[in-house]
């Protein structure tokens, strides 16, 4: 009977580790899920708590006609740099009262903020809906597998600038996509999913994960299913090469009876092409057949 597989886990509630059956697994019972989940609700009825108190505070600010910095940072939901950035830019006149009490005209505010969606002119609710069509740049780099640097490199070769919503900056989707999608993706008809990949090699998500990092294997998500380009990974991994074409390291030292540092001494000498996929090495077997024919006298 074939042993099940298991995985060495950490449970994501109580930080105990625990043996898994699957790779998904993240808690290391049903109370402990139970918990994370009731801890999960509460902390979104925190968050809507929050946003509410937030809104209201900033309605408040509306019934002001002179506001403080601060004040008026919080009525635009920006941070205080950000506040004097549009002061300088618009050219909003400063009133002073005396050598320490600045105001400013909440008036001045709201011609300011007519041209600019992120501002009074929607609440903090709203602009956490309007979300779906904006990604942080930490999830753009992890959607589209690219560096800090690439990502930046991309940005400025297109002239893509970024949307600030309060202190944060955001990206638009669709531009996201025309930037960093691999036009590749539009060629490849055949896909692995992890479940497949995991029958077929005995790897772990985790580990066909950084296989698909390490050698730029194209994958993509729909549905929340994930898929690995079939072409791409046979390439890699040498599978797509004729085995009547090419031998293995192994099949060669079992055929010539040769150890690996002297089969490949042997090669070497010969100058042997080879095939190399991944972490696999294939030779042609006709030549290799020829530069190893006085091993056959000794067998």
């Amino acid at each position: 009977m074939e042993e099940k597989t298991t995985f060495r886990k950490i449970c994501q509630h109580c930080g105990r580790e625990f043996t898994a059956y699957t790779s998904v697994t993240a808690y290391c019972s049903t109370r402990c899920a139970n918990l994370a989940d009731k801890l999960k609700k509460r902390n979104e009825r925190l968050r809507e708590t929050q946003a509410d108190v937030l809104e209201m505070q900033r309605l408040a600010l509306l019934d002001k006609n002179y506001l403080t910095l601060s004040d008026a940072a919080r009525l635009l939901q920006v941070s205080r740099n950000t506040l004097y950035r549009i002061i300088r830019d618009n050219k909003v006149p400063l009133l002073r009262f005396t050598d320490r009490t600045v105001r400013i005209s909440r008036e001045e505010l709201e011609r300011v903020s007519e041209n600019r969606r992120t501002l009074i002119t929607s609440s903090v609710r709203q602009q956490a809906n309007d979300l779906g069509n904006w990604m942080t740049r930490e999830q753009v780099m992890e959607t589209y597998n690219v560096t800090y640097s690439w990502f930046y490199s991309v940005l400025k070769k297109r002239g893509i600038k970024t949307h600030m919503i309060g202190t944060l900056g955001f990206y638009d989707k669709e531009e996201m996509h025309k930037a960093f999608a691999n036009q590749e993706y539009q060629t490849i008809t055949e896909w692995y999913t992890y479940d497949e990949l995991r029958a077929q090699t005995g790897m772990s998500t985790e580990s066909i994960c950084d296989y698909c990092k390490s050698h730029k294997i194209p994958r993509k998500k729909t549905n929340g299913q994930t898929y690995i380009s079939k072409e791409h990974w046979d390439e890699a991994r040498g599978t797509n090469l004729s085995p009547d074409e090419y031998y293995t390291v192994n099949q060669l030292m079992e055929k010539y009876k040769i150890s690996r540092n002297q089969l490949f001494c042997v090669l070497q000498q010969k100058k042997v092409s080879r095939i190399k996929r991944g972490i696999f090495v294939y030779f042609p077997k006709e030549d290799a057949d020829a530069a190893l024919s006085y091993r056959l006298e000794k067998i």
